[in-house]
């Protein structure tokens, strides 16, 4: 059986560099396919310094100029701190504004930014049945001698998934 193309992408991150690696060929193939992209980020543990992953994944003026940005909804936080989950919503905008903003300029039909709580496997998977992706799309992280690392995450959901999912190599910028 022959693919027809693809109408919705899911797109997973874990907001590393790997997977803003990977989100330029989310953002590709949603353009060249004109598919709905789906971004999502699974909040499984939270960890202790979430702000401080955002800064190394975007650096501390980038992400300042981010969060100022976004300022109407980190008014919502309670004393004036940012939610984790707020932080994954701003981070995965701006993984998308930057793709539709650069050089490439892409075209997405529609977008939308989920993070979940949970188990993160089953709700990758479960959101792709409910949202009748036709993709998954992850990036692998860098391994111990700067190789590719395909974790225990990527595994079960190669497993699980009943729709193709395309794993993007950690390649340097």
């Amino acid at each position: 059986m022959k693919p027809k193309g693809y109408k919705t992408i899911l797109f997973t991150s874990n907001l590393s560099t790997a997977s803003r690696i990977a989100f330029r060929h989310a953002a590709l193939l949603a353009n060249q396919f004109r598919a709905k992209l789906i971004l999502l980020h699974v909040m499984g543990r939270l960890p202790s310094n979430y702000e401080g992953h955002m800064i190394g994944l975007f650096g501390p003026d980038k992400w300042h100029e981010v969060l100022k940005q976004h300022k109407e909804e980190a008014r919502h936080a309670l004393v004036g701190k940012v939610s984790p989950r707020q932080m994954a919503k701003t981070a995965l905008s701006e993984f998308y504004m930057e793709s539709v903003t650069n050089e490439t300029g892409y075209d997405i039909p529609g977008n939308e930014i989920m993070v979940e709580n949970g188990e993160v496997v089953e709700v990758i998977i479960k959101v792709a049945e409910e949202h009748s992706c036709d993709l998954i799309i992850m990036g692998a992280g860098e391994g111990l001698l700067s190789g590719t690392s395909v974790g225990q995450t990527i595994k079960s959901t190669l497993k699980q998934s009943k729709i193709p999912v395309l794993i993007v190599p950690a390649i340097s910028e």
